[in-house]
């Protein structure tokens, strides 16, 4: 059965169309419409928040069976129920099921029966600290350790190499956790995660690896994906909020 999905991306986002080509399994067909960032801030989620509604519009002519929202970042800006009613806006004019990437890694966290973990990401600190209190206010979750590269340039993200993140994961390592997040859909990290989980033991969790997640669980499916880190190679149910 082929299971069509839409996804949101932000505008200057080269990272995720091919992840997902690339990770899901052939009877899964991701659609993307482009919002736009211009800038990982305060001022790119309002360009993105002025923009999502026309995109999901003609995102939703391919009759998608749910849609993604993949910029974590959407979730961490606007008063406290702005996650919530960024999807209740989505659904509405879509008439599908919406999730955000934020809200799926912290589901996914969820779904490894962890509750310690360290958040990492690109963003700068400001961002960074937004992204710790939304975790810990929505999911619950402790945040034991929480690192940033302090970027807000979409075009430098795109050219980071995945070396500084494994500088700051080995440094995170230490502290235990029981999961490791990356934040970043821009961030090309994903075929280093299963190495990365052998190196230091623990699962590792990033946006596109948790968008894969994402689509499999919206549709209620059950395939396994290895290669790519613990959550997919499990692909456990998506627990409710």
């Amino acid at each position: 059965m082929i299971h069509r999905l839409g996804m949101l991306v932000p505008s200057a986002n080269i990272a995720t169309e091919i992840d997902m080509n690339r990770v899901l399994p052939k009877n899964y067909q991701v659609h993307f419409a482009r919002v736009k960032v211009g800038s990982v801030d305060e001022k790119g989620w309002r360009e993105h928040d002025g923009d999502v509604n026309y995109q999901t519009e003609l995102l939703s002519g391919i009759q998608p069976s749910a849609i993604v929202v993949l910029q974590t970042a959407a979730s961490f800006y606007g008063p406290l129920n702005y996650e919530q009613e960024l999807v209740a806006r989505i659904e509405k004019i879509s008439g599908v099921p919406a999730y955000t990437t934020a809200f799926a890694l912290g589901r996914a966290v969820k779904a490894l029966s962890a509750k310690k973990v360290t958040l990492l990401s690109p963003y700068n600190n400001d961002l960074l600290m937004r992204g710790k209190a939304y975790f810990e206010r929505v999911h619950g979750l402790d945040i034991v350790g929480a690192d940033s590269f302090n970027m807000t340039d979409p075009d430098a993200i795109n050219k980071l190499t995945p070396d500084p993140a494994r500088k700051a994961l080995a440094a995170q390592a230490k502290l235990k956790p029981d999961v490791m997040l990356v934040a970043g859909g821009a961030y090309r990290i994903m075929d280093l995660i299963s190495q990365w989980e052998a190196e230091f033991g623990i699962p590792i969790l990033t946006t596109n690896q948790v968008a894969a997640w994402a689509c499999v669980q919206a549709v209620n499916g059950h395939e396994q994906i290895p290669g790519y880190g613990k959550l997919l190679a499990q692909m456990p149910v998506m627990p409710p909020s």
